[in-house]
């Protein structure tokens, strides 16, 4: 999953009239966004203190995702041009007693802002008939915000200083239309939105108008119901197809990479589709199967940023693998936000490297010779036919050595191996190296880096070798 979101439903207050709804509409909408495939984190009648917690274990937790996404449903105001979200032991008092007793979204959006790269969706069905407007310089209903972090949504259930309802069925008006709105395929979330307005206006009488601000720089989908990439084939076909051919070549042959990439080349010339589109039907079904969710965009460039370290090479503007020539087809865009970012001026690091073999016992060891900063976190990946390993230790200069590998204590068997050395993505790393190596690793250039939407930038190094009774041949 790359989609993260809290829902908050707040019904049972203390100390005024209980709402009927939000807790109906946080469950239905968790239940929905879990069918989205977002990650949820559902808070049900929260206190001050139980605010302050959910925010801060959401946005620690956000740093992992690609979007993050917050629903608000119970009794919200604005004082003195700021918004608030109340919790439920809230108490009718003076203004600032009020202030410090509920949840500031404004300080949200702040802290959100830190976060680049990102899509920010926030949801709120509030400004329902609040009591705490009672409380001098407040209003019931939000107003609009201001300076909201680049890549952010913010819907309201009800335009600003007007008041929502709560429903005459289990859900308030807005949720209730929006939980079915939101699951409507491949439609953008701005005409989702607009869909929703439409409809409220319509069952309210034009007495509720929903309202959205926008500071989004690409295209965001709740729902995408992919199309096959060939009219005549289906995903599903095609995906047989080359799990198939790879287990056909992991019984011919000890090359790693013709078990990687000839079952594609088959499928090429059984189907006459470029490689980029088989890639996707694939990966569209084996992500599914592991639970995660990316765009056909995402899936492209993941893939694309792989295709050479699997062995397909490109000579005069022609793609090939080991000599036959295949298509490759185009890459469909990616939105702004998870774009490459180009370098800082004089911050630029050019990342190159060599490794060095040394058998003991008929067990291997690899060390690397690199310009990787000191004290960069790295794991050794070491595969084969049948084997697969991986150690992680951090760079030293000049040269990083790895643990041992073995075949669980014995020797290695002979054969093709392909050693990677890669680096975490830039959330994880100490603040040293981020500070090098910029903004999702931006700083990073040359052959040994790779690009992914996700993580932006990082090093991922490829050696191969031929293992021989003891002896290592490189090539």
């Amino acid at each position: 999953m790359d989609r993260l979101a809290l829902v908050i439903g707040n019904s049972d207050y203390k100390y005024v009239n209980v709402l009927k709804n939000p807790k109906n509409d946080a469950n239905d909408m968790a239940m929905v966004l879990e069918k989205l495939k977002f990650k949820v984190i559902k808070c049900l009648d929260v206190t001050q203190d139980e605010l302050d917690c959910a925010f801060n274990a959401f946005l620690r937790e956000l740093d992992d995702y690609t979007t993050g996404l917050f629903y608000y449903a119970g009794h919200g105001m604005q004082i003195d041009g700021e918004n608030y979200i109340v919790p439920t032991d809230c108490e009718l008092s003076d203004k600032q007693k009020t202030i410090i007793s509920c949840y500031n979204l404004n300080t949200y959006l702040k802290r959100l802002s830190a976060y680049k790269g990102k899509v920010n969706i926030c949801i709120l069905d509030a400004c329902r008939d609040n009591p705490f407007t009672a409380v001098r310089g407040s209003s019931g209903g939000f107003t609009e915000f201001r300076d909201t972090p680049k890549g952010t949504i913010i819907a309201y259930s009800t335009s600003p200083d007007c008041s929502a309802s709560d429903g005459i069925g289990s859900n308030g008006l807005y949720t209730q239309v929006l939980k079915d709105a939101i699951q409507i395929p491949n439609i953008k979330i701005e005409d989702m939105f607009k869909t929703v307005r439409v409809k409220v206006s319509e069952l309210s009488g034009d007495t509720q108008v929903s309202w959205e601000h926008s500071s989004l720089v690409g295209d965001f989908y709740f729902s995408v119901v992919p199309m096959p990439v060939n009219v005549e084939y289906s995903d599903e076909e095609i995906y047989t197809f080359i799990t198939e051919r790879a287990k056909y070549y992991e019984q011919k042959t000890e090359d790693i990479y013709d078990i990687e990439c000839l079952p594609y080349v088959d499928a090429y010339i059984k189907y006459s589709i470029p490689i980029v589109k088989l890639l996707r039907a694939y990966s569209r079904i084996n992500y599914a199967q592991r639970g995660d969710h990316f765009s056909d965009a995402t899936i492209d460039e993941i893939n694309y940023s792989y295709l050479t370290s699997w062995g397909f090479s490109r000579s005069n503007g022609r793609w090939y693998y080991k000599g036959t020539y295949v298509e490759m087809g185009d890459l469909l865009p990616l939105p702004t936000e998870l774009s490459p970012m180009p370098p800082l001026i004089n911050q630029e690091l050019k990342i190159g490297g060599r490794i060095k073999y040394n058998i003991e016992n008929g067990k291997i060891r690899m060390s690397l010779f690199s310009n990787i900063p000191e004290g960069t976190p790295l794991i050794f990946s070491l595969n084969g036919k049948k084997y697969a390993a991986q150690c992680s230790t951090e760079a030293v200069t000049p040269m990083t050595p790895s643990e041992l590998f073995s075949n669980r204590g014995r020797p290695l068997a002979n054969g093709h191996y392909k050693v990677t050395v890669t680096c975490p993505s830039h959330s994880v790393l100490p603040e040293t190296i981020k500070a090098i190596f910029g903004e999702r690793n931006r700083n990073l250039t040359g052959n040994s880096v790779k690009f992914d939407p996700i993580s932006g930038n990082t090093i991922h190094m490829t050696f191969d070798f031929l293992l021989n009774d003891g002896e290592v041949h490189t090539f």
